[in-house]
C-alpha cells in the first residue's frame, strides 16, 4: 500500500493537491473522461511531477483510496468497544475534516471495491462490539448479516449527505443513525442472547 507516512512534506502536499483536483473534477465527469492534462493543469502541477508519483489517473485513484482506508484503520484500530453509533460518528468526523476526498470516494463514482474494503473494516468493528457486549460466537453468519444491512444503509445515508453537499447537520444525521442502531442492537440481543 502506498501512503504517504515517510514521504517529505512538498511531495504529501503534491499528492494532497493531486487528489483534491481529482475530486473536483470527478464531480463534474467520469474518471475515464479525465486527462492527466486536464488534472495536472487544475492541481497547477507539472505533467512529469504528476508520473513522478503516478503511472495514471486510475494509479491516482487507487492511491486515494488506499490513502483512507489506511487513516480509518489508524482511526479506528483501538477502539473495538465503540458501538457502531460511535464509529459512524467518527466517520462523519473524518468526512468532515476531508470534505473533497469523500466526494471523490463516497460520491457518485464511487468504487465497489473501495465500498468492500471500508464495509469490511466496519462490519468486523461492529461484530467484534456486538461479540464483546453480548457474548455472542464471533463466526455466527447471521451476525455478518445483520452488520453488512446497518453498513450498507450507514453507506447510503452518507452518500446522500455528501451528495447534498452536506446540507444535512450531522447531528441530525446522527440521531436517526443512533436510532437504527438501538433498534439493531435490541434485535440482536434477543435473538442471540
Amino acid at each position: 500500500m502506498n501512503v504517504e507516512v515517510n514521504e517529505d512534506r512538498r511531495v504529501r502536499k503534491t499528492k494532497k493537491v493531486l487528489r483534491e483536483s481529482l475530486a473536483e473534477l470527478l464531480a463534474e465527469k467520469n474518471i475515464q473522461n479525465i486527462s492527466i492534462r486536464e488534472l495536472t493543469d487544475k492541481a497547477d502541477v507539472h505533467r512529469s511531477t504528476f508520473y513522478a508519483n503516478f503511472t495514471d489517473i486510475y494509479d491516482l485513484y487507487n492511491h486515494v483510496e488506499d490513502t483512507v482506508i489506511y487513516e480509518l484503520r489508524e482511526i479506528f484500530m483501538n477502539v473495538h468497544d465503540l458501538n457502531s453509533t460511535q464509529c459512524i460518528g467518527l466517520l462523519f468526523q473524518y468526512i468532515s475534516t476531508n470534505k473533497q476526498t469523500s466526494r471523490l470516494i463516497l460520491g457518485n463514482n464511487v468504487s465497489t471495491t473501495f465500498l468492500h474494503r471500508v464495509s469490511a473494516l466496519f462490519k468486523d468493528l461492529c461484530i467484534a462490539h456486538w461479540c464483546a457486549t453480548y457474548s455472542l460466537n464471533v463466526s455466527n453468519d447471521k451476525l455478518n448479516v445483520y452488520a453488512h444491512f446497518l453498513f450498507s444503509g450507514y453507506l447510503g445515508v452518507i452518500g446522500e449527505w455528501i451528495l447534498s453537499d452536506f446540507t444535512s447537520s450531522e447531528d441530525e444525521l446522527m440521531d436517526i443513525i443512533s436510532e437504527i442502531d438501538r433498534n439493531i442492537e435490541q434485535l440482536i440481543k434477543k435473538r442471540f442472547s
